[in-house]
């Protein structure tokens, strides 16, 4: 047996697989032989069970002949029918036609046997035979009596005694026949199986032995590497075989070899290494810091797509910084009237590979503004060809709203000196000329057409003396005193005092106000003038009969500063986009018939004065909302500036 593996060892693979079904192939084509003579016996068998079967019809056709011809002859000896007649020498002729087929075809004994009945037969047909003869001829006397005294059936009864034994003899042949039919069909079974076990059995020793000579050296391969430590390469023992798995133990050997020369090497600049990343760890740590902390929004772009955002810019925009935010988001915050000029200065310089600057403004969802100043400049990107921008964008609305103040200042010490003047020089004429005017109306009659005249110059001075107060009451400087207002009461009392307008161009003033916010800390007396003024400028805008004025409340935080939002909304002509930006600014009316341009500027500058802000947005045909923002609670004087 050890010959034999050593043998096994120094094949190959191939061969030794290939020696797998080499003896069974061996021991098939010799069961293979035994099977196929077992089934050509199994054939012969059913071939002489069939022939016997043949024979074995024929003969019962032989003696259903008989009985037929015995009764053809009875029929003819007592009626004399021609038909009988024609039958008896039919079943005679059919009688000689079996005789032939049979003699000489069955076995030895079975012949002699059928031989006998032949003859008792070819006796009892030669004697009906003469009988049938002497009838035809008239005589049917002898025939009769031929009859009545029974040798017909002494012969019949002789004919089946020859039959029977005939039958018997033929059975005990058949069942013989069966009996050998049916040992080649149990014989063939048991040679199939036993082949089949034998020959599994061969194919199981074969992929054994082969089995042993392959997997055994893997297998103690296998646990001389499992033997090694975690942290070492394992050392692969050589083989002395000369088959594939001895040249792989000897390539494995020399591989292990290579890579624990080239482990150390690693083990030597491991330290390096855990030094360098800890370096760029930090690098990165600080980098990630600095942007993300950054008091200034760093945004990076492909094209004009938003491809990262750091934290700061995503407050700028009025976005969580703590979520993830999709790039087209960026655009959408951007004031619809600045978003197609952004897109076109930073598509233009892409284009052109220039740095770029621009201003814009982000608009919050709360309806937060954001001034920005955001300045391109493009660099490579390491991982592609392609030119990337980074952009800066600064937070300039407090810079903006300082310089707003700052021109509002310059221009309201200039508009104050103005106003001083004007009602030094107007405001003393304006009295005289209407103490004159109301002199002289008092001269004329009723129906004179120059006490019209008059009535026109006392008009028209009232009118002078209300311009010279709103331009005094718009350039002086703010003072506070607010108070708890209530501003359902408000809300109520302006539209009392505005109910005669209201009525006379049969108008309707509806209130939705929060019921979570009933008072405000403010200058009561101001803040009904801005109502005043903004209901008025609704009322004057909505045609006669139009829809109803709505004045609405809710609760707003702005930086999380407690406030209230107060909109009032008409469905009046509206006002175009192109002056909507500049109906609070001195001297700009909207189409009012006596308005000054003064009304929604000193609103503004009351508003602003309790730390709010209005706004105003506005459809052409379809209606104006103004809103207004103001905190809950004023801040005290020292805080405010």
């Amino acid at each position: 047996m050890q010959a034999l593996y050593k043998f096994l060892d120094s094949l190959p693979i191939l061969p030794k697989l290939l020696l797998i079904p080499a003896v069974p192939l061996l021991f098939l084509l010799l069961l293979g032989a035994m099977l196929s003579m077992d089934v050509l016996t199994f054939f012969h068998d059913e071939e002489r069970l069939n022939e016997r079967y043949l024979l074995q019809k024929t003969v019962a056709q032989y003696m259903r002949s008989v009985a037929d011809l015995e009764t053809a002859f009875l029929g003819y000896s007592i009626t004399r029918n021609d038909q009988y007649f024609e039958g008896f020498k039919q079943r005679r002729e059919t009688l000689r036609t079996f005789e032939r087929e049979l003699v000489g075809r069955l076995p030895k004994e079975e012949d002699q046997q059928f031989r006998e009945l032949q003859k008792a037969v070819t006796k009892s047909v030669e004697e009906k035979e003469r009988l049938v003869d002497a009838v035809k001829a008239g005589s049917q006397t002898e025939a009769v009596r031929y009859i009545h005294e029974g040798k017909s059936r002494e012969i019949m009864v002789e004919i089946r005694t020859w039959m029977r034994r005939f039958e018997e003899m033929e059975q005990q042949t058949t069942q013989q026949e069966l009996s050998a039919l049916n040992y080649d069909q149990i014989r063939t079974i048991f040679i199939i199986l036993a082949g089949g076990v034998v020959t599994l059995a061969l194919i199981t020793l074969g992929l054994a032995v082969i089995a042993r000579s392959i997997v055994a050296p893997l297998v103690d391969l296998s646990k001389a590497m499992d033997t090694e430590t975690a942290d070492s390469v394992p050392k692969i023992p050589e083989l002395d075989r000369k088959d594939e798995i001895g040249e792989l133990t000897r390539v494995m050997g020399a591989m292990s070899a290579r890579i624990r020369q080239d482990v150390e090497e690693l083990q030597h600049s491991e330290y390096s290494l855990k030094k360098l990343n800890a370096s760029l760890s930090a690098s990165e740590a600080k980098y990630r810091g600095l942007v993300d902390h950054a008091p200034v929004g760093i945004v990076m772009t492909k094209g004009v797509k938003v491809t990262f955002s750091n934290r700061y810019n995503q407050q700028l925009a009025g976005l969580d910084p703590d979520k993830d935010v999709a790039p087209a988001t960026f655009l959408q915050c951007i004031h619809p009237a600045d978003r197609s000029r952004v897109l076109t200065t930073l598509a233009q310089a892409v284009a052109e590979g220039r740095p770029c600057e621009t201003i814009f403004q982000f608009v919050h969802e709360d309806g937060v503004v954001r001034k920005i100043l955001s300045r391109h400049v493009p660099i490579m990107d390491l991982e592609s060809s392609d030119i990337v921008y980074v952009g800066f964008n600064i937070d300039i609305t407090a810079l903006e709203s300082l310089q707003v103040r700052l021109s509002r200042a310059e221009n309201l010490a200039t508009l104050g000196q103005v106003a001083a003047g004007i009602a030094h020089e107007l405001r003393n004429p304006l009295v005289g000329i209407g103490s004159t005017a109301k002199v002289l109306l008092d001269d004329f009659e009723p129906a004179d057409a120059k006490r019209k005249e008059v009535e026109v110059i006392l008009a028209e001075t009232r009118r002078l003396d209300r311009i010279v107060n709103e331009i005094v009451d718009f350039a002086r400087v703010r003072r506070l005193a607010p108070t708890r207002v209530d501003l359902t009461q408000l809300v109520n009392e302006v539209a009392k005092l505005l109910h005669p307008q209201l009525e006379q161009k049969h108008l309707a003033l509806k209130t939705n106000l929060s019921p979570m916010i009933n008072e405000v800390h403010a200058d009561r007396d101001q803040l009904r003038q801005v109502l005043l003024n903004v209901v008025h400028n609704a009322l004057e805008a909505t045609p006669n009969g139009g829809s109803p004025i709505q004045i609405t409340t809710d609760e707003l935080f702005r930086e999380e500063r407690p406030g209230i939002m107060i909109q009032v909304k008409d469905a009046g002509h509206g006002i175009s986009q192109e002056l909507i930006g500049q109906i609070f600014q001195p001297f700009v009316t909207s189409g009012k018939r006596s308005g000054t341009g003064l009304g929604l500027a000193i609103c503004k500058n009351i508003i602003e004065a309790h730390g709010g802000d209005i706004y105003a947005s506005s459809e052409v045909g379809k209606g104006t909302i103004l809103g207004i923002w103001m905190p809950l609670e004023q801040e005290p004087v020292s805080m405010r500036g």
